[in-house]
């Protein structure tokens, strides 16, 4: 895993996610049109898809967990609700996780982190017969460029271990006879100017875009050349 490789607080505090209370499409969706008493957020880092989702009414009456590798994000969800359910802990064995015991999973951004078979292994472990897995992830065209680097490869995220290339890089690995694939889709990935310049003055007031002007400025985005969300719902058979 790359957490070996950096200090995961080092990265927590250089990778400041602001709150915007915009939910995904397709994840939005299945959270409308199915039915789950218990919810959790697999690598929740500063906790924006929980900010948010509480904001608009989908944590309410849940049981709802949470965790992330890094104990400075961790506290930073219980700022959000004291009643989400907060670990450190690592996605790949989900360790504080009762198997069988959770309805709705999302994983944003992290399966390309990680060891992919470890992570899909626990996720079949928790999630009950019949829940929803909200997956996303970094899938790159062959003409991608951002300007990190890695191994000599320019990439989105120099934490990355892969960038999907191929949609067989992932689906070859989901084991059919236990998952589902309900819905997959692409969308060009959108970075803020904005935000740019609120890392660099490093500003931590993650909820800053309350603020009605500035989330109008936000809006001003610019796209990265040939790299997409990757967003899949499974369902655990």
């Amino acid at each position: 895993m790359f957490f070996k490789k950096i200090d995961i607080e080092d990265y927590a505090k250089t990778g400041t996610q602001y709150y915007n209370k915009v939910i995904s499409f397709i994840l939005k969706k299945y959270l409308k049109s199915k039915k789950y008493n218990s919810l959790l957020d697999c690598g929740c880092g500063d906790g924006g898809t929980l900010y948010t989702l509480k904001k608009q009414g989908f944590l309410e009456n849940k049981e709802v967990y949470a965790f992330d590798l890094s104990k400075n994000r961790i506290e930073l969800i219980k700022k959000i609700d004291g009643n989400i359910k907060t670990f450190v802990d690592n996605a790949e064995t989900m360790s504080n996780i009762r198997d069988n015991s959770i309805d709705f999973l999302i994983c944003e951004q992290v399966i390309e982190h990680v060891d992919q078979v470890k992570l899909l292994n626990s996720i079949n472990r928790v999630v009950k017969s019949g829940g929803i897995i909200y997956l996303s992830t970094v899938f790159k065209k062959w003409y991608g460029w951002y300007f990190y680097r890695n191994n000599g490869k320019w990439v989105l995220d120099p934490t990355h271990l892969r960038e999907y290339k191929k949609e067989s890089e992932l689906f070859d690995f989901i084991d059919k006879d236990k998952f589902e694939i309900l819905e997959k889709g692409k969308k060009l990935i959108f970075f803020p100017l904005l935000d740019f310049f609120m890392k660099r003055l490093n500003i931590k007031n993650r909820e800053i875009y309350n603020n009605k002007f500035l989330r109008l400025l936000r809006k001003i985005k610019r796209p990265v050349p040939g790299y997409y969300i990757w967003e899949i719902i499974l369902h655990k058979k």
